[in-house]
């Protein structure tokens, strides 16, 4: 079923069922490109700003966070619609994969070098540019290759990345590696390995030219503006992941501190790190967003209604960001975060289904889930803001926070609700 605002068939739109060993090579890379993300953001950020500035730590993440989001949100956006139009006998998205990962991995040394704000905040900045180079093309492939009954099904493979990144950076980054250089070493070896077999594998020709999106610079940045009252499906899926994603950036990007800072993790566990604590809490949410990932994704495609599950979904979160809140004991947000995994697998998995459906033109894939991506890096400019203001001076009113990230959630999964050209 197409879009409402879409009049046209798409000749575009693939037909053809990927096999399993495509849906596999694409898994591995959605992993990777999540290993060298989750890692950075949840962990190695955190420590980074405390290194250069243990009093205001959450202000310097937050100003590095806002800056980098910026340059998230434009890069990606670009890169989409680029590689759209990109003619190279390489492919249209595999260039752009290729060259995104080698500078994702030369931005990592910027990062670990920096022992100033200013210098934290460059290297971030780089790392937006290249990562989101890399993150767009990769994600555009799901439309140009992935029919839609299979849309559920392989979205629920790729949401695996995000679980499993997770896990990774509380981990391997958080509890058994302890030397910086290892741990960038390591997240650098995990993209590159992940994402080479996929890039050098992909079936990637250019679209013919009379299918192709016209290169016309002088109106490149008008042709990135979709028009909410034309493809109101398409807005109002925008506006569900944009809330959702500012509520689990909250959530995750903040839990750190919340260990240390709300719960003393270090006073109910003598002789243990916080991130020895986040490595657990995320293992937890692991398994629960891998179970509830695949099954959500799938039975989506069964039963053929994507909105039930992600608005469902997003409930949940909430229902997990309202126990954070209350500061509970140990096994409660431990409980919580089981809730939280099983949310956020079925949420990622359905969501990016769903919105893979309602794009207003095949042939600008890349553009239209540049725009959609604006949903996923905007929250990191935002969340920080809100964090700054509802953490209070002291920055530690979690309390307030995390209810501030639930009613986010929800107001997200309320918005699906009226999307009308998908079920």
């Amino acid at each position: 079923m197409t879009a409402v605002g879409v009049e046209t068939i798409d000749r575009a739109r693939p037909t053809r069922p990927v096999k399993a060993g495509f849906i596999a090579a694409f898994t591995v890379a959605q992993i990777g490109a999540y290993v060298s993300f989750m890692p950075l953001f949840q962990v190695l950020l955190p420590l980074k700003a405390a290194s250069i500035d243990s009093v205001n730590k959450a202000v310097v993440l937050s100003q590095v966070a806002i800056w980098g989001s910026v340059v998230a949100s434009l890069a990606n956006l670009l890169a989409g619609a680029i590689s759209d139009r990109t003619t190279s006998r390489f492919g249209r998205r595999r260039p752009w994969i290729v060259a995104g990962a080698l500078g994702t991995v030369a931005s990592y040394l910027m990062i670990m070098a920096a022992d100033s704000t200013l210098e934290l905040m460059a290297g971030v900045v780089c790392f937006q540019l290249a990562f989101n180079m890399l993150f767009s093309a990769l994600l555009a492939v799901l439309p140009d290759r992935v029919p839609d009954a299979q849309k559920g099904r392989v979205a629920a493979f790729l949401s695996l990345g995000h679980p499993i990144g997770a896990m990774a950076g509380a981990v391997l980054v958080g509890g058994l590696l302890v030397g910086e250089g290892a741990r960038y070493l390591t997240i650098a070896l995990v993209l590159l390995v992940a994402i080479a077999p996929f890039a050098f594998s992909l079936n990637d020709p250019p679209l013919p030219a009379g299918e192709r999106p016209p290169l016309r610079w002088r109106g490149f940045l008008a042709e990135l503006w979709i028009d909410p009252l034309k493809h109101p499906d398409f807005a109002l899926a925008w506006v569900s992941r944009f809330m959702v994603l500012v509520a689990i950036t909250l959530t995750q990007g903040y839990m750190l501190y919340y260990l240390q800072d709300a719960l003393h993790y270090t006073q109910l566990f003598p002789g243990q790190r916080a991130e020895q604590g986040l490595a657990l809490l995320t293992t937890v949410a692991t398994i629960a967003n891998v179970t509830c990932g695949m099954v959500g994704g799938m039975l989506s495609d069964r039963l053929r209604r994507r909105k039930l599950f992600a608005a469902g979904a997003a409930l949940t979160l909430a229902a997990a960001m309202i126990t954070f809140s209350l500061t509970p004991g140990w096994p409660i947000v431990v409980l919580g975060f089981l809730i939280f995994g099983c949310g956020a697998g079925c949420y990622y998995a359905v969501d990016i289904a769903l919105v893979s459906q309602v794009l207003p033109s095949q042939k600008d894939a890349g553009k239209d889930l540049g725009v959609i991506n604006l949903a996923n890096t905007l929250p990191q400019a935002l969340a920080p803001m809100l964090a700054l203001w509802f953490l209070g001076p002291a920055h530690v009113n979690y309390h307030a926070l995390y209810l501030v990230a639930a009613g986010l959630a929800a107001a997200g999964g309320l918005a699906i609700l009226p999307i009308r050209g998908v079920r």
